[in-house]
C-alpha cells in the first residue's frame, strides 16, 4: 500500500515540479503585479496535492501528453461527461488500479523507496509540529495594545502569529507610524489567511521532501507573499507615505520563523524597490490581469 501511495506521490512531484518551474519563470516578468504572481502559485500547489485533474483540450497536462508523457483516464460520475486524468510520468506500472509493477525488481525498489519516503515525511511533519508549538508558546503572554495587536518582550521582530486565532505581535516600545505600517501590513496577512497558506505549503514540502524544486519554490512563494502584501498596503498610500513605509521596512528586524508572516521578512531590497516604484493599476488593467491569472492557473493546474 505504501508503495502505491509513493508511486503516485512521485508522479505528482514530477508534474508539480514542472509547473513550479513555469511559475518561477513567470515571476521574473517584472511588469506582473506581485499579487498576480502570488495567485499563480495556486497552480503548482494543486498539482502537488491533487492526484487527478480535469481532462481539458488546452492544458499543461495535454502538452506533456503530446510530448510523450502518459496519462491515466478516470471516468467521471454519472454519464461520464466529465473525464478526469492522472499523470503517469514514471511509467513503471503495468496496471494502475491497483498498481501492478512491470517487474518484481521495480516492485521491490518502490517498496524500499516508499519506506524511506514515509519515514522522512513523518520526521518532517513531527519537526514542523514541534516548531509550530514552540512558536505559539513564544507568542503567549504580552500586553494587548489594541484589538488583535499585542506587544511582547519575547519577540524581536513584528509579525502575525497563529493560524486559527492569529494575533499581531510587536516588540515592546514600537509606536507611531512604524506601528501603524506594521498593523496595516499584518492585517492584510490576516485577512488573506496567509499563515494558513504557509502551513499548507510547508505540509506539501513535507510530502515532497525529496524534490529540491519544491523547496526552492517554497522560498520564492514566501517572498511573493510578502511582496503581494506590500502592494496591498501601498495601494492606499500617497508618495510620501510610500517612502515612509519603505523606511519602516528597513528599520524592522528580519523575521526568521517559518510560521510567522513577518513585517521584515523576504528580500528587503527588492521590497523597498517595488514599494518606491509602485504604480496603481487602472480598472481595465486590473480586470485583464485577473482574467490572465485565472486562465494561467486553470491551464497549468489542469
Amino acid at each position: 500500500m505504501k508503495s502505491d501511495v509513493f508511486y503516485w506521490v512521485l508522479n505528482l512531484s514530477l508534474h508539480g515540479g514542472l509547473v513550479c518551474l513555469l511559475v518561477l519563470g513567470l515571476r521574473r516578468v517584472r511588469f506582473l503585479p506581485r499579487r498576480v504572481v502570488f495567485c499563480l502559485w495556486l497552480a503548482p500547489l494543486l498539482r502537488l496535492i491533487l492526484p487527478v485533474a480535469l481532462s481539458l483540450p488546452v492544458s499543461f497536462t495535454a502538452v506533456l501528453q503530446r510530448m510523450g508523457s502518459r496519462t491515466v483516464s478516470i471516468p467521471g460520475p454519472g454519464d461520464g461527461a466529465i473525464e478526469w486524468q492522472a499523470m503517469n510520468t514514471v511509467r513503471a506500472a503495468r496496471n494502475y488500479f491497483p498498481i501492478v509493477y512491470r517487474t518484481d525488481a521495480l516492485r521491490s525498489l518502490f517498496e524500499t523507496c516508499a519506506l524511506i519516503w514515509a519515514v522522512a515525511a513523518t520526521a518532517c511533519l513531527l519537526t514542523l509540529t514541534v516548531l509550530y508549538v514552540l512558536t505559539l508558546r513564544e507568542a503567549r503572554g504580552g500586553r494587548e495594545l489594541q484589538n488583535g495587536v499585542w506587544e511582547s518582550e519575547k519577540v524581536a521582530a513584528p509579525g502575525l502569529v497563529g493560524v486559527l486565532r492569529p494575533r499581531i505581535l510587536v516588540p515592546v516600545g514600537m509606536r507611531g507610524r512604524l506601528l501603524d505600517f506594521v498593523v496595516a501590513h499584518e492585517t492584510v496577512h490576516r485577512r488573506r489567511c496567509d499563515n494558513l497558506w504557509r502551513v499548507l505549503a510547508l505540509l506539501v514540502c513535507c510530502v515532497h521532501w525529496f524534490n529540491p524544486i519544491v523547496w526552492w519554490s517554497l522560498k520564492r512563494f514566501f517572498e511573493d507573499m510578502e511582496l503581494a502584501c506590500d502592494e496591498a498596503v501601498v495601494r492606499g498610500l500617497n508618495a510620501a507615505d510610500r517612502k515612509n513605509y519603505a523606511i519602516a521596512l528597513l528599520s524592522a528586524a528580519k523575521g526568521r520563523d517559518l510560521f510567522v508572516s513577518a513585517f521584515g521578512g523576504a528580500k528587503l531590497r527588492v521590497r523597498v524597490e517595488r514599494v518606491l516604484s509602485y504604480r496603481k493599476l487602472t480598472l481595465g488593467a486590473a480586470l485583464c490581469f485577473a482574467a490572465l491569472t485565472a486562465a494561467v492557473v486553470l491551464t497549468l493546474a489542469a
